[in-house]
């Protein structure tokens, strides 16, 4: 028999349209596409072998007069050696034109599984074809049952929101709105609060605030997940401190007295204003409503404190810091990156340096360049005579630690512009923008770079 319909069907969907890095899950599926035609092309031919096996010693129905034409007469049979059961199937499968047309009968929990691949990925252009190409083999008749149900949608919309594609809302939106006019149309679902909350965290990434306050209040039971996006919109949006901080309050009151998510997204819009002791306040309100804040809600006020104007504003992130330390949280790098951008945007090097040195020692956590970027950045802001000589000692280590195995501390433009700015402050007070080619020139040779890390300035 010739390649099977499942495996042409498979190779169709590969042929130009998924990426190198999705062919292995593709296979799988191609896999257990072929298994369940196998099986299905082994059970038509065990009975087609077995009708020929009977001979004319067996009266037949006049409704398999079309199957008797198929098969070989009697007195073929009998001028030939006795036929060997392998002989028959080759036979059946050369002249059964019912049997080349074997049944499609790949569940769609096997598509699932491979859509739930790409939005884990991120492969959204992956995704919205893989679907699209099911909708096809419904309507060509290749697929005999079902077709995409909600959990294929969901799963490309999570795709989408997890891509870093400008146009995603968009794509988001029109999916969205395809189940929306299914389901009018008597389809046999219609979008999910899921669905919904995947639309709303598109929108949320794009900081479209005025889409996703719109949708939410389409939503006749919106849950903490629609509340909280919406909050991270308005967060990512162009509006202003006192009107997304007030229009944050607001959303949290429709949800009664919040959640751990609502309050996690609360914080992060204070910490994006500086707002140290209205998160301070937040997480305190947490404790008096018995919610348990974790470390990503302690990082979120660390972040705040960061970027506050507050005198007091380091000692308060050091004292949070000892509080994570003393209780039962296992701090991860984004923690001591919080307290590592308080010591940074200070200029308090010597501190930064130390817990940096906390970082490489620890067998939990692998630094990245974040967290060599601050530190140089630190020594920038400190004044010090020595930046220059610090900045370029934390720049070799990083190439070190990146040439031992460690992708994620390569240095990049932001990294070379602090190493830069250390080098200018020590050596004269020359402002960076004003530098002759020449001198930039020289610089990057020295910082063995091949490009200009400032955009302003090329």
């Amino acid at each position: 028999m010739p390649e099977s319909v499942a495996s042409e069907v498979v190779s169709a969907m590969v042929g130009g349209m998924f990426s190198a890095s999705a062919l292995y899950p593709l296979e799988v599926l191609k896999t257990r596409m072929q298994a369940e035609t196998k099986a299905s092309s082994s059970s038509s031919s065990s009975s087609s072998s077995s009708s020929s096996s009977s001979g004319g010693g067996v009266a037949e129905d006049d409704g398999d007069d079309k199957e008797k034409q198929d098969l070989p007469n009697e007195q073929d049979s009998s001028n030939s050696t006795t036929p060997t059961s392998s002989n028959n199937t080759t036979t059946n499968e050369k002249t059964n034109p019912k049997q080349q047309q074997v049944p499609f009968n790949v569940s769609m929990n096997n598509f699932n599984s491979m859509l739930m691949l790409f939005a884990k990925r991120g492969m959204a252009s992956e995704a919205e074809a893989l679907l699209n190409r099911i909708d096809e083999l419904v309507v060509e008749g290749t697929i005999k049952k079902g077709g995409p149900d909600i959990q294929s949608y969901e799963a490309v919309l999570e795709a989408l929101g997890r891509c870093k594609d400008t146009n995603a809302p968009t794509r988001a939106e029109a999916l969205v709105t395809r189940l929306e006019v299914m389901s009018e149309m008597g389809g046999d679902f219609q979008p999910s609060l899921l669905a919904y909350n995947t639309l709303l965290n598109c929108y949320a990434n794009a900081g479209m605030a005025g889409k996703a306050e719109r949708l939410l209040e389409r939503l006749n039971d919106p849950d903490s997940f629609s509340v909280g996006s919406t909050i991270k919109a308005i967060a990512n949006s162009g509006k202003s401190q006192l009107v997304s901080m007030s229009s944050a309050d607001s959303l949290a009151k429709t949800v009664g007295t919040g959640n751990e998510i609502i309050f996690a997204h609360r914080l992060k819009l204070c910490s994006k204003w500086g707002l140290g002791k209205e998160a301070e306040l937040l997480l305190e309100q947490m404790k008096e409503r018995h919610l348990n804040p974790g470390v990503i809600h302690y990082t979120a006020v660390l972040n705040a404190w960061a970027k506050s104007s507050d005198n007091n504003a380091t000692a308060r992130a050091e004292a949070l810091f000892m509080t994570m330390e003393d209780s039962s949280f296992d701090l991860d790098l984004a923690a001591y990156h919080g307290l590592l951008l308080n010591y940074s945007s200070r200029g308090k090097s010597k501190k930064a340096r130390r817990l940096l040195q906390r970082i490489l020692d620890s067998p939990d956590m692998v630094p990245n360049r974040n967290s060599f970027t601050m530190v140089i950045d630190s020594y920038a802001r400190s004044g010090s005579q020595h930046a220059a000589e610090k900045a370029e000692e934390l720049l070799d280590q990083m190439r070190e630690l990146h040439a031992a195995g460690n992708r994620d501390v390569e240095p990049d433009s932001v990294t070379y512009a602090s190493v830069i700015r250390c080098k200018k402050r020590s050596k004269d007070a020359k402002k960076i923008h004003t530098m002759s080619t020449f001198e930039k020139i020289k610089m990057m040779q020295e910082l063995q770079i091949e490009a200009w890390p400032f955009e302003a300035d090329k």
